[in-house]
């Protein structure tokens, strides 16, 4: 009995160091195992501005894209590394793939740059494609080619509205007892704001407002007359105070913020005749606020 367990265990021991060593060699397999080789990730590109079928104004298109797993860089010209390179953007033109050969056009619009941002200027009304291609630093398509496209449609940019100006009050003609006389005015396509002494702004500005005198109108000089009343205000209503008898002009003028005129000049004029002395009695060459 003694000896058949001392079999028994030393046959228990054989078969755990079996067991053991088979684990070791396993795990050892499992650590010195050569790795894999890895792939690396594909360049891509995308075009993020404009989308695709957008519709645009007529005028510059900017082109904005995204790019993966590629460097960008101002190498144009130098030797090829693999992974890096610039972009070619083509309007209305087919971008060319042909392995080895510089993706260039024969005709067409297209740029050359190291940057994610291109324009194209003055882009006409109609149907338009965009592409986008990655290209080593000799120009040459990648392997396999990486391009993006898009369409476009530009439309007719909006004929510009002149603005308008007119005397609403008083009325051309009017006879006015002497003192204060408001002035309303009616402005169309145009913004009165208070920005004066601010930098011009289109389609922005304030108003001259001048009694018995005439609006000044050369361009790039401020529409300021060297005597008589008048005001440079930011609203549509100005009133001229102590208007003496007899007959007076009205003018008012559309400026830019630096009291330039606008180009062509927007001016309105009315006459008005002023019958009594009232209470107001006269009135003197100055600037009014």
């Amino acid at each position: 009995m003694k000896g058949t367990m001392f079999l028994k265990r030393i046959g228990g021991r054989s078969i755990m160091a079996l067991i053991l060593v088979s684990v070791l060699l396993a795990l050892g397999a499992c650590i010195y195992a050569p790795a894999s080789p890895t792939t690396a990730a594909a360049p891509g590109v995308s075009i993020v501005s404009p989308i695709n079928g957008a519709s645009l104004p007529a005028g510059d298109v900017n082109v904005t894209v995204s790019v993966s797993n590629f460097n960008v860089v101002d190498k144009q010209g130098q030797a090829n590394i693999a992974g890096q390179g610039h972009i070619h953007y083509f309007l209305d033109v087919v971008a060319p793939t042909t392995a080895g050969v510089p993706a260039v056009p024969a005709s067409g619009t297209w740029a050359h740059v190291s940057a994610l941002t291109n324009t194209f200027s003055n882009v006409e009304p109609g149907t338009h494609s965009i592409s986008v291609e990655l290209v080593n630093n000799d120009h040459t398509p990648l392997t396999p080619p990486v391009v993006a496209n898009i369409t476009i449609g530009v439309t007719p940019a909006p004929v510009a509205v002149a603005p308008t100006l007119s005397i609403t009050s008083p009325a051309n003609g009017a006879s006015l007892p002497a003192g204060n006389i408001p002035v309303t005015v009616a402005v169309n396509d145009f913004s009165v704001v208070d920005k004066q002494g601010q930098a011009d702004v289109p389609g922005e500005g304030h108003i001259h407002y001048f009694l018995d005198v005439a609006a000044p109108t050369t361009a790039g000089v401020p529409a300021v007359p060297t005597s008589g009343t008048w005001a440079h205000v930011a609203t549509t209503t100005y009133t001229f105070n102590n208007v003496g008898k007899g007959s007076h002009k009205i003018a008012v003028e559309l400026v830019n913020n630096d009291h330039t005129p606008l180009v062509p000049p927007i001016v309105a004029n009315i006459s008005i005749n002023v019958t009594s002395t009232g209470d107001g009695g006269g009135y003197g060459g100055s600037i009014q606020y």
